[in-house]
């Protein structure tokens, strides 16, 4: 078995570092979510497509991808980032110099299109959602924002195939607890019915082995990839993605382990 070589419902991956659903990629360069999903090619990554909120063309996205699972997000049952921070990007257009935008090349900058107003409609997911989904397709249901064992054992009752334990980054809820410190409570709740990921806050080699040893089947980075994106597009995306993977294999080799199959609880120390 090569380090990285893992399952995700029966299909065969070469790494435990995904690509998490995030929006608007053409706010960190002009080629938006097809330069992430090349570098997701690239890698043999998984990349979560966040459809709803994408600047780009969907058939244009997914000439290199092929659906997988389908990720439904259950805590966002408002526009609360949106509502706070449309306004700020409204006001701050006001003082931009027309004369100045003219002479300076910033092709990712389109303030227009950046403070258009979406409306994605005013309901959120309910259970019965899920349980609706399930019934139209056979691909697997990933329920993303799971922080609550509860949480979990109801999305597995509606028919969902995986659970991604998620505070969203840190952006809905002041004061919610991170999701690293919640991901053995649903893992022991779900007892093996489903698969358990985590994401928010992964930001190096020994941040993914402490999910992975915590029972983890994968990690999901968000951020890093908008860091990578803005700084060097597809490249950038790649880097981060092989910084991560490096570090991994260090801090891996540090503890003794060869094989993502060999990491476990036992390389934790609590206190």
């Amino acid at each position: 078995m090569k380090i990285f070589e893992f399952k995700i419902h029966r299909s065969i991956y070469e790494s435990p570092i995904l690509i998490a659903t995030s929006a608007c990629h053409c706010l960190a360069h002009v080629d938006g979510e097809v330069a992430t999903a090349r570098a997701a090619t690239k890698t043999q990554c998984i990349f979560t497509y966040n459809w709803t909120f994408s600047n780009m063309p969907e058939e244009k996205v997914l000439q290199t991808l092929e659906y997988r699972a389908i990720v439904i997000t259950c805590d966002q049952p408002h526009e609360r980032i949106r509502d706070f921070v449309l306004p700020l990007f409204e006001e701050a257009s006001k003082n931009i110099d027309p004369e100045l935008m003219k002479n300076i090349s910033i092709p990712n900058l389109n303030i227009p299109g950046t403070i258009v107003k979406q409306r994605f409609g005013t309901g959120w997911v309910t259970w019965a959602n899920i349980e609706w989904v399930r019934k139209l397709t056979q691909l697997p249901i990933i329920c993303k924002g799971i922080l609550s064992p509860i949480d979990a054992e109801l999305a597995i009752k509606y028919g969902a195939n995986g659970i991604t334990v998620s505070n969203h980054g840190g952006r809905l809820i002041d004061t919610a607890p991170p999701a690293i410190e919640c991901l053995e409570d649903v893992i022991n709740a779900v007892d093996g019915r489903a698969e358990v990921f985590v994401d928010t806050g992964i930001r190096s080699g020994t941040d993914v082995l402490k999910a992975l040893a915590l029972g983890a089947r994968a990690v999901l980075i968000g951020r890093p990839v908008l860091y990578g994106l803005a700084c060097g597009e597809q490249d950038g995306v790649r880097r981060v993605l092989d910084i991560l993977k490096r570090e991994l294999v260090y801090d891996m080799a540090c503890c003794g382990l060869t094989s993502i199959d060999q990491i476990n609880k036992d390389i934790l120390y609590k206190h």
